[in-house]
């Protein structure tokens, strides 16, 4: 038996019917008989019922065909990852950020990488969003977008610094206010991200030795926004976020202490790790993206 005996199972049993199975494979319907009489005389039973022109599956061929589906698939990606190997400008780039509203950015650089670098797969890791760092580490991601530049295992790459603001209501008593300290967000009700306070930097740092009045947690950014528009409490987002907002006066940003929270955001890549040529052109290519947006922050952190 071999691999075209079970691209032959598959196709019949696709199609119902040898002709068009014939016509998908590129064979005379007389040369698939012939392959389907080899195959059912290597597993010596039936495997398809001629009714008419219908060709049905007997319960061994729904075994031999679950087989075959399975055999097909593991030597196509087996094939991709020997490409991948042979091709220098084939691979893939397995990426991750900090937060999950950080991949707004991407379809707009990807446009432009994929004209240098066609044959390249960017694969986003969304499980590992607040492991970044932890999964580049274990090399199971090849770049990592965090704001943290401090672990000597790691290269950096600048890409571009933000800041996060306070967002209020227009009417809130500190929307005309130059800049609010920590302590005093105790007595406020907290609108955050929808994720263990625990995994959230911005609120272990508000909240280290006191509690929100109350905390509402909302899947979207929009509904952060919406709950503070609506009155229902404070949040904290970077400016990028909330700048329409602010042009159409539904939300008052106010600095985090008279310092305020700036950041800065590296990509990241494992120090003793040898990248593929599309690799370090990925990196590259995103940090002359960044500044071309003109300082223009398009990602965030939880």
């Amino acid at each position: 038996m071999e691999i075209r005996h079970l691209q032959m199972v598959k196709e019949v049993a696709a199609s119902g019917n040898l002709t068009k199975a014939a016509d998908r494979l590129y064979l005379t319907q007389s040369a698939l008989s012939h392959q389907l009489k080899e195959i059912e005389g290597f597993f010596n039973t039936q495997l398809f019922i001629r009714d008419k022109k219908q060709m049905l599956l007997t319960d061994a061929g729904a075994v031999v065909l679950e087989a075959a589906e399975k055999i097909l698939q593991e030597v196509a990606e087996t094939r991709a990852k020997v490409k991948c190997l042979t091709d220098k400008e084939a691979g893939e780039v397995r990426l991750c950020t900090e937060c999950y509203t950080s991949y707004h950015w991407l379809s707009g650089f990807l446009r432009a990488y994929r004209e240098v670098y066609p044959k390249v797969e960017v694969k986003i890791d969304i499980e590992a969003t607040h492991f970044a760092e932890r999964h580049l580490l274990e090399n199971k991601i090849d770049v990592a977008i965090l704001e943290d530049g401090q672990n000597p295992k790691l290269d950096y790459t600048p890409l571009f610094q933000d800041e996060f603001v306070v967002i209020v209501a227009p009417d809130h008593e500190w929307a005309r206010r130059g800049w609010v300290e920590i302590d005093e967000f105790a007595g406020q009700n907290y609108v955050m991200y929808n994720i263990p306070e625990e995994e959230s930097s911005n609120f272990r740092m508000l909240f280290k030795n006191n509690r929100p009045q109350r905390v509402y947690k909302m899947t979207l950014t929009e509904g952060i926004l919406e709950m503070v528009k609506a009155g229902m409490g404070v949040a904290m987002l970077p400016n990028w976020v909330i700048r329409p907002y602010l042009k159409s006066g539904e939300l008052t940003a106010v600095s985090l202490t008279e310092k305020r929270l700036l950041r800065t955001w590296y990509a990241a890549t494992l120090k003793n790790k040898q990248l593929p040529p599309y690799t370090d052109a990925f990196v590259e290519k995103l940090a002359c993206y960044m500044k071309e947006l003109d300082g223009y922050a398009v990602m965030c952190a939880a």
